[in-house]
């Protein structure tokens, strides 16, 4: 698969299969994550794959309360869609079923924290194409950061390794959607 093409196909997918994914495979993914070009060469990130059901389990009973104090804010940006709110909330609960939780984290908070988060997004955008090459779907989470679960999950599952960032669903497809349209005048040549 050429760049191009899996960056143009690449799509949040929220339904997984149960099929399992074969850890050389996970671990494939993880190191390309860990690629990335990061601020001053840091390299910040620090990443966590659940796959054990005593972990996702818990990892389900943190975004079940994530779901539910999200509902405000989703009512709030979709007054006329209740489905919208709904089929988001569905999804934070179950996090479509997907068997690989990968948790990110940056790990080293020196240096400007803007540059940090920076270079552990670019981090997580090598994990989701490279999942993508492999043929498996993801979904890049950020609702329980910003209802401030960060501290929890890091608690949880990576004490001592920084400020929890993201949760990205790592799984084979189930339902793959249609793109989105893109927004129009998001770029310039001078």
């Amino acid at each position: 698969m050429e760049l191009r093409e899996a960056v143009l196909s690449r799509r949040s997918v929220r339904k997984y299969k149960s099929d399992p994914i074969p850890r050389e495979i996970l671990e494939e993914i993880l190191e390309t994550a860990c690629w990335a070009p990061s601020a001053d060469n840091r390299q910040p990130w620090y990443f966590v794959a659940l796959t054990g059901k005593e972990d996702i389990d818990a990892l389900r009973s943190t975004m079940e309360r994530v779901s539910e104090e999200i509902a405000p804010h989703l009512e709030e940006m979709f007054p006329r869609h209740p489905n919208v709110v709904r089929e988001v909330r569905l999804f934070l609960r179950s996090l479509g079923d997907a068997p690989v939780y990968v948790l990110a984290f940056l790990q080293k908070e020196e240096g400007h924290r803007e540059s940090m988060l920076e270079s552990v997004a670019a981090a997580i955008q090598n994990l989701l194409l490279a999942a993508h090459e492999k043929g498996l779907g993801t979904c890049w989470i950020n609702a329980a950061t910003g209802l401030g679960y960060g501290p929890a999950l890091r608690d949880l599952f990576a004490p001592g390794k920084g400020e929890f960032v993201s949760l990205i669903t790592l799984g084979y497809p189930e339902i793959t959607p249609n793109a989105p349209k893109r927004k129009p005048g998001r770029w310039v040549i001078r």
